[in-house]
């Protein structure tokens, strides 16, 4: 039906004068007028009740006749014509670009809430609190992390900012800010002090719209580790660099691609449960266009933050011997007739796991 909501509009006045309303739909997406309609009666937020019929509601229908109509159909068309939970019914429907099923193995973890409170200079401290930021992880002393950053306008009821801490050698999801704020407020405050507490991060903003002056922002403030993109001039040909993560017909795909791949291999580990919904959300319209269902800004952040682990790498660590200092490493050195350098008192008496 074209223009639900001016529908509903002249509908719902007879409700007034003693009239009943039965609304029967089949599921197209989530995120549309329907959806949300549905998503009120379910949570009680509405006069209507939520009843859903499975394929199997029609005893004529058995398993046999399923897996014909299985083999005939796309997967889309299966959930949208005959869905078996609600869950299929809506986000199935859809065309999600990520694997529905995959997500609902994935276990979410109960994260830390709060914000980073500003010690001076560039330290911070964790303080718990209900703040816009969940973390799961907080940053170990040799750790190597990288930042995803999707940017919104700011506004009261607006989209909202977002932004995903990864751990570059686990693939891990340690960390993920969620909120509404200025976008030089987001660069100058909410990225400044998550880079730096977690181990001067390498930050990746996208600088489409309002993303260019978060960047701004943090380079006034003297943020250092900032991802440039090259470029080539199309008339010179001359390379360059720029500031920022661009989001483009040619890089959209690529990221959005290689971050359903990055789920599907277990290279990416994400605990984050709001945004394993709003991936279940994210769909692929008939012109190959993709977008979330209603938001995608939870997608667009954790895909820059995977596109960053390939400019960010781990120093190699070379790791102690496990019997250096003991009776048998002393043994092997005066055997060798190697008398060992002179250690400055308190060298390895450090919080490092490491020599230093």
């Amino acid at each position: 039906m074209e223009n639900p909501e001016e529908a509903w509009a002249s509908i719902e006045p007879i409700t007034d004068v003693g009239g009943r309303v039965i609304g029967l739909s089949t599921a197209n997406g989530s995120g549309n007028f329907f959806h949300q309609f549905w998503v009120r009666a379910r949570t009680g937020n509405s006069p209507f009740k939520a009843l859903f019929f499975p394929w199997s509601a029609n005893t004529d229908r058995d398993d046999a006749w399923y897996e014909v109509k299985k083999a005939q159909l796309l997967p889309w068309q299966l959930a949208q014509e005959f869905p078996r939970t609600e869950d299929e019914a809506f986000i199935k429907s859809g065309n999600p670009v990520f694997d529905v099923d995959l997500l609902a193995q994935f276990r979410a973890l109960e994260p830390v809430t709060g914000f980073l409170q500003h010690l001076g200079g560039t330290s911070f401290e964790l303080r718990v609190s209900d703040g816009e930021l969940s973390v799961w992880e907080p940053p170990e002393l040799y750790g190597k992390y990288v930042v995803g950053a999707d940017v919104a306008e700011g506004l009261a009821f607006g989209d909202f900012s977002s932004a995903h801490v990864l751990d570059v050698k686990s693939g891990r999801l340690v960390a993920h800010w969620h909120g509404r704020i200025d976008p030089d407020l987001f660069g100058s405050q909410i990225l400044f002090a998550l880079g730096h507490w977690y181990n001067r991060a390498l930050l990746g903003v996208e600088v489409n719209a309002h993303g260019l002056t978060t960047c701004t922002a943090l380079k006034r403030v003297g943020y250092g580790n900032i991802y440039y993109r090259h470029t080539v001039d199309e008339r010179t040909l001359n390379k360059g660099k720029k500031i920022g993560w661009h989001t483009s017909r040619v890089t959209k795909p690529l990221a959005i691609d290689e971050l359903a791949s990055g789920l599907r291999d277990g290279s990416l580990v994400v605990p984050c449960a709001f945004t394993v919904a709003e991936l279940r959300t994210y769909i692929r319209e008939p012109n190959g266009v993709t977008h979330g269902s209603p938001h995608d800004d939870r997608v667009m952040s954790l895909a820059i933050a995977y596109q960053m682990l390939k400019h960010a790498t781990v120093a190699a660590v070379a790791q102690p011997r496990d019997d250096e200092w003991t009776f048998n490493w002393w043994m092997e050195q005066a055997l060798a007739g190697d008398r060992p350098d002179d250690v400055p008192i308190g060298t390895y008496n450090t919080r490092s796991p490491w020599p230093v």
